[in-house]
């Protein structure tokens, strides 16, 4: 049986510590890693080596997809033998280990346990880097502004998302995670109200995420995080189609985001009730309210959330 080399045990750890750990750009969850590069004199990896590895690869996996993956498993210190495809009992003319009887050479689990099925394993977490569990995440209430008075034209609501560095606002996309943004207009009485009221109710909830924007409704984009610049753009769009009222079709929705420093994202959500031509242009009754969460992890990776700062509100 071949020995596992240091060199390619390596190139493991610095694939899961470029997920796991700080990474650069586009990679990194910011956590910490157990495993280690390893520096052998006789070139040849160990089971201490092997079950650093295994912890760091099923922490980003658990991460990823929840506690299921079972492809990989811990290699026995004293018992197994580190191997390419197929980790087997260590054997003597003794019984070295004092609860095994000589002789007893297969571990049912050690197809799991070759370096083989942990180097297919992260190139899976490779894949995946972007994908955050349910069972791994918690969805928190962030802020919002409500307008009871009623309204015509365009009005919007400004919020500025500050995270506590650049590095945690890395962190909180790479791992996953998720600013969703969303709205509704309650006790409207009349058919432009109403109207609006199923505006909000069709573009459901926008999800701003690393590289792109979504929602069940309307018209998202393929920015996210990565793709913002100074300047307001639009992110997300969703125009109405008058279903309670034909004559008030027409009016827009819309999300546009900024970063104008590296520790902040500004949202403007604007309202636009855009007024038919040659019709009497009614206001809109009802309580307005715009409304920011965020999914984060929470899970085997924990990721700090942001703050909030309403600067302007619907009022």
């Amino acid at each position: 049986m071949a020995n596992i080399t240091a060199a390619r045990i390596n190139n493991l750890q610095s694939s899961i510590e470029l997920i796991l750990g700080s990474g650069s750009g586009e990679n990194g969850y910011g956590q910490s890693v157990s495993s280690a590069p390893v520096n052998n004199t006789d070139d040849t990896v160990d089971a201490t080596d092997m079950n650093n590895l295994y912890a760091d690869i099923l922490t980003a996996r658990i991460h990823q997809v929840g506690p299921g993956d079972s492809s990989i498993a811990q290699v026995i210190q004293n018992e197994n033998i580190v191997a390419e495809n197929t980790s087997s009992y260590y054997l003597d003319q003794v019984d070295v280990v004092g609860n095994r009887p000589a002789g007893a050479s297969e571990d049912p689990d050690g197809f799991k346990k070759g370096i083989i099925a942990f180097e297919t394993l992260m190139t899976q977490v490779q894949t995946d880097k972007a994908l955050l569990d349910d069972s791994q995440s918690t969805l928190e209430p962030a802020i919002s502004s409500a307008r009871t008075s009623t309204w015509n034209g365009l009005i919007y609501h400004e919020v500025a998302v500050t995270f506590s560095s650049a590095d945690a606002r890395r962190f909180f996309f790479n791992a996953g995670g998720e600013l969703r943004i969303s709205a509704n207009n309650t006790s409207a009485s009349t058919a432009k109200g109403l109207d609006w009221t199923t505006l909000c109710s069709e573009v459901g909830t926008v999800k701003f995420s690393a590289t792109s924007t979504t929602s069940v409704g309307g018209s998202g984009s393929a920015i996210g995080n990565y793709g913002l610049t100074p300047g307001f753009k639009t992110i997300y769009q969703k125009i109405g189609s008058g279903t309670n009222q034909g004559v008030y079709a027409g009016n827009i929705y819309t999300v546009k985001a900024r970063s104008d420093i590296a520790t902040r994202i500004i949202f403007r959500i604007e309202f636009n009730d855009v007024a038919q031509v040659g019709n009497i242009d009614n206001n809109v009754d009802g309580r307005l309210e715009s409304t920011l969460q965020h999914k984060r992890a929470t899970g085997t990776v924990v990721i700090q959330a942001p703050s909030y700062y309403n600067s302007q509100t619907l009022a």
